[in-house]
């Protein structure tokens, strides 16, 4: 079966993509123009369905980002590196016969020129360079070349903007694009098919859950919740069904906040437990490791990675049940603390707006016991890895509260 890409880019870039289509295998295209790279935020919100979205360019890459994040599929864009600088170079050489010092040039990232120049041994002499970027106005671009031409201190200007150069030619001002190797766009299309293709590999991995319920609810019911999620069940007890389907479906379901949807189906408190993993054993055990987690309708969902993530739909914390960090080991090892926990620990220091805390303020976050928090601390500050800076007095009676501060990289 094709890949289906969607490619976003300007007229004149989809026109040179056409020409080398035949030498994409097993890869369908669908062109999408824009006029200048802003309007590339509308354009995602209405690109039929497709395996994978390719822009030709960062800026309308960055400018739609927010939109491509409520997509269902990856997205991938072409770089500017220094073949399309080197390309683009030679060009100017070989057909304009012009000395650097007297072109212009808007680019992303000015340091692919420098570089360049810097490989062939020539760092004497510099275009005239504008960076560019999201918050960059079409105006200010096309004013920067103009102006220079103008004055006659340069006599082409290069442009990364389709919109750019039209302006320009508009002004009469000598213009090329940025000229993007033939080599860079295959391989860019390559890169973007490869996504595509472990994204729909993800997606059909096996995924297991696990419905608990305080009362018996109707088959018509068990019946909606898996549709939702395209799963076969089986009734395992008397209060808990079991869920197969696959990773893609349930991951959707999930990320489009469905977990209140079943908890108003079963109208009864529920928790709900999802397991991922490569085989049907692997992702059982998975969900039956995430069930204790959940407490009444909340969902948990434990990766193949060991990744624990919930709970939903109200929160998403992400905390690792294992650990290969050869420093966390070590502490895990050294405190007994389990790398769930630490996992914990490190996303409450992340996440603390102070690097001193409190044992309530861990307390807090952690959601357990004051006697639970002060035995991990003392774990931690036994081992060097938590000491104690100071204290508070909030109250007038009773000892002061100790504060607290890590002392091993939470980042």
């Amino acid at each position: 079966m094709d890949i289906r890409i969607a490619v976003l880019g300007s007229a004149n870039f989809i026109e040179r993509l056409k020409g080398l289509e035949h030498e994409l295998v097993s890869t369908r295209l669908d062109y999408y123009i824009y006029q200048t790279p802003v309007d590339a935020t509308e354009i995602v919100k209405n690109i039929k369905p497709c395996d994978v979205v390719f822009f030709s360019g960062s800026l309308p890459y960055i400018f739609a980002q927010e939109a491509s994040e409520k997509l269902p599929v990856p997205t991938h864009y072409l770089k500017q590196d220094e073949a399309v600088i080197t390309t683009t170079l030679l060009s100017v050489y070989f057909s304009h016969n012009i000395s650097i010092e007297h072109f212009s040039i808007d680019i992303i990232e000015p340091r692919l020129i420098q570089n360049v120049l810097e490989d062939i041994g020539q760092q004497e002499q510099f275009p005239h360079m504008l960076k560019i970027d999201a918050t960059s106005k079409l105006e200010d671009v096309v004013k920067f070349h103009a102006e220079l031409h103008q004055s006659g201190r340069t006599f082409l200007a290069i442009t990364s903007i389709h919109a750019v150069f039209h302006a320009l030619q508009g002004r009469g001002v000598p213009v090329i694009r940025m000229l993007d190797s033939k080599n860079s766009i295959l391989k860019g299309l390559e890169e973007a098919k490869s996504k595509a293709i472990l994204a729909k590999s993800e997606s059909a991995k096996i995924a297991v859950g696990y419905v608990q319920l305080t009362e018996i609810i109707s088959e018509e019911i068990v019946k909606k919740i898996a549709n939702t999620i395209q799963a076969n069940y089986v009734q395992t007890d008397t209060h808990l069904y079991t869920f197969f389907s696959t990773q893609g479906n349930v991951q959707r379901a999930l990320e489009n906040n469905t977990v209140p949807h079943w908890i108003d189906l079963a109208s009864n408190p529920i928790k709900i437990a999802f397991g991922y993993g490569k085989t049907v054993i692997e992702a059982t055990q998975n969900a039956k490791d995430a069930l204790p987690y959940a407490t009444e309708n909340t969902a948990y969902l434990l990766t193949d990675h060991k990744e624990l993530i919930g709970p939903y739909p109200n929160n998403k914390q992400q905390i690792h049940l294992k650990t290969n960090d050869p420093k966390l080991v070590q502490i895990a090892k050294e405190t007994t603390l389990s790398p769930a926990n630490l996992s914990k620990i490190m996303q409450f220091s992340r996440s603390h707006s102070s690097v001193e805390f409190t044992a309530h303020d861990l307390e807090v976050y952690l959601q357990v016991s004051r006697r639970t928090t002060e035995r991990m601390l003392k774990k931690l500050v036994n081992h060097g890895y938590a000491r104690v800076t100071g204290g508070e007095m909030t109250y007038q009676q009773g000892r002061p509260r100790a504060i607290y501060e890590f002392n091993f990289s939470t980042y």
